[in-house]
Order: C-alpha cells, then structure tokens, then sequence
C-alpha cells in the first residue's frame, strides 16, 4: 500500500467538500455549507494561510481518495514562529486501522517544516482515546493545564466615539 498527500484543485472541489461534509456528519458538527466552501476555496488560493491535502492510497495499482487534512498557519511567540493547527484529519471508515495515519505524519510534518512551521497542535474529543492514543504515538503531547475555548465571530457595525 502506498500512501500519498495530494493538494486539491478548485477543479476537485466538490470532491474535497464530500469528505469534509462526510466529517462533520461523523463528529456531529453544525456545518454551514457556504461559509465552508468559501473558507476551502480561501485556503486552496491562499498557501500562506495553511495547507489541504487528499490522502490518496495506492493498492493493487488502483488509487483511491481515503480521506483528508488540512494545517492552517498562525504565529506563536511560544513555539518562535510559524505554527500550524491541524484543523481537519479525516479517514473514510474503511480506511482506518490501517496503519495509513502513521504512515502518513511524517509526510505532513516534512511538508510543514518545508513551509517553516515550528510546531503542530490539534483538537481531540478528550473521550475518543483512540485518537488520543494515536497522536500521542506520534509525538503530541496533551497540554492538560490548557483548555482551548472558541468564540464564533460575527461582524458587527461598532460605533466610533471620538473624542475632541
């Protein structure tokens, strides 16, 4: 078996949000379709924002798409730079438990290091120990003292109040 990341083109866009619809109906996450593909289309013409790849798997001279990840890019005084979060890894069910994630990490972290990322993070259900397992297995290490917290954003007209 063969294990390979290919970047998506707009031209397989639609095959890219499957897999993505096909997450968020796994991990039962509210998804607004269109804020999703303007976001995948922002990130695909956008390098310096992060990276999506296709996992592709070659076995017995067929190739086949076996799910997905994406690394966006942000800036971290703590870690002396460039760091990347993984924001979506994704094997379709017949694709896992097969060694394909391990497999698979060296290639990501050799394309980041590429891009000059110091570090990677990652979000984990705290009861899915499989997971937890695996990418502790990969190195990553649980910041038990650290709680990551998200608040969506909506713009919003703010009224100035300029002083004379």
């Amino acid at each position: 078996m063969k294990i390979s990341l290919t970047t998506p083109v707009l031209s397989s866009l639609d095959t890219f949000l499957k897999l993505i619809d096909e997450l968020f109906a796994y991990e039962a996450l509210p998804q607004k379709v269109e804020q999703t593909s303007a976001a995948v289309k922002q990130l695909l013409a956008s390098p310096e924002l992060g990276h999506a790849w296709f996992i592709e798997v070659e076995e017995n001279g067929e190739t086949q798409i076996a799910g997905h990840l994406i690394v966006s890019y942000t800036f971290s005084l703590e870690h002396g730079g460039k760091v990347g979060l993984i924001d979506q890894f994704y094997l379709k069910p017949e694709w896992r438990q097969k060694g394909i994630g391990s497999a698979l990490f060296p290639q990501v972290e050799q394309n980041v290091i590429n891009d000059g990322i110091k570090a990677l993070s990652l979000e984990v259900n705290i009861g899915n120990a499989g997971a937890r397992t695996f990418y502790e297995r990969q190195g990553f290490v649980p910041r038990r003292q650290f709680c990551m917290m998200t608040k969506t954003l909506v713009q919003s007209t703010v009224p100035l109040h300029v002083a004379s």
